[in-house]
């Protein structure tokens, strides 16, 4: 991208605090467009509502510029449930009450696993975990049930057939996973859980310059290098201008903002 628009490009990581100092710090950034921030889920469209010093509203103090990329996530299970299909688990669920267990170790996931109990009625018991691979590791050994995670952390483990793929979280299916069933044709409805990285800019941007950004932004992500790295991560490409970008982000939020306020009683 550095080289499309002929400007150095220079990332400042600005870390700890679920990434809200660094949000904070792009929504008080000077409008003139050399000022971008990279958000996902959680910065955009979580923390707003669940961390309290979050104290912005991203939709309101940013505008989107483009999305670098849209990664589903996946439902897995542990081989030794001998369980296929999202269906067959629900079903092993309720005639083993308190029995399927669920790897948690993100608020994401949290969310994933009290949106499927509201949704579906699919109650599976929590098992907290520090990080990923200690839960991926249980989980392979068959000591937890069941988890949800994106796509491209899944996908070496699902390839070495080490866990089984049985529904994409997301409304639609994945290239990547063409044999997997999306979690709409499952049968549940009103449900999502994806994850996207996406740039945004301050509010008072010049429309101009958002979409100029959205272009070459986009330039960019139709490069070879750019597609073949995407491709071996299973990450999509989502060529949105800037109105499809701010279009899917309010969808976003909404859907979140739902799915928080719903839950918000379950344990």
């Amino acid at each position: 991208m550095a080289s499309i628009l002929g400007q150095r490009i220079v990332i400042e990581n600005v870390a700890a605090a679920a990434g809200v100092p660094g949000t904070k710090q792009g929504i008080a950034a000077d409008p003139d467009g050399y000022s971008v921030v990279m958000g996902v889920a959680s910065t955009i469209a979580i923390n707003p509502i669940i961390n309290k010093a979050a104290n912005y509203n991203a939709l309101e103090d940013l505008k989107a510029v483009a999305i670098l990329g849209y990664t589903p996530y996946v439902m897995v299970v542990a081989n030794n449930l001998n369980i296929k299909t999202f269906p067959e688990l629900l079903k092993h669920a309720q005639a083993n009450p308190g029995k399927v267990t669920y790897a948690s170790w993100t608020s994401v996931g949290d969310f994933a696993r009290k949106g499927l109990e509201l949704r579906a009625g699919l109650k599976m018991t929590p098992v907290p975990y520090k990080g990923g691979p200690d839960a991926i590791n249980d989980i392979i050994a068959g000591r937890v049930s069941a988890t949800i995670l994106d796509i491209g952390t899944a996908m070496p483990f699902i390839k070495a057939g080490s866990v089984t793929p049985i529904a994409m979280t997301g409304p639609d299916k994945s290239p990547a996973l063409p044999d997997v069933q999306s979690i709409t044709e499952a049968g549940v409805k009103n449900y999502f859980i994806d994850s996207w990285t996406a740039l945004f800019v301050p509010k008072d941007t010049p429309k101009a310059i958002i979409e100029t950004l959205n272009y070459k932004t986009r330039q960019a992500l139709n490069t070879k290098n750019v597609k073949d790295r995407y491709a071996e991560l299973a990450i999509q490409q989502l060529d949105y201008d800037a109105t499809e970008t701010q279009s899917f982000m309010e969808r976003q939020v909404k859907g979140w903002k739902t799915l928080i306020e719903d839950t918000e009683s379950l344990k």
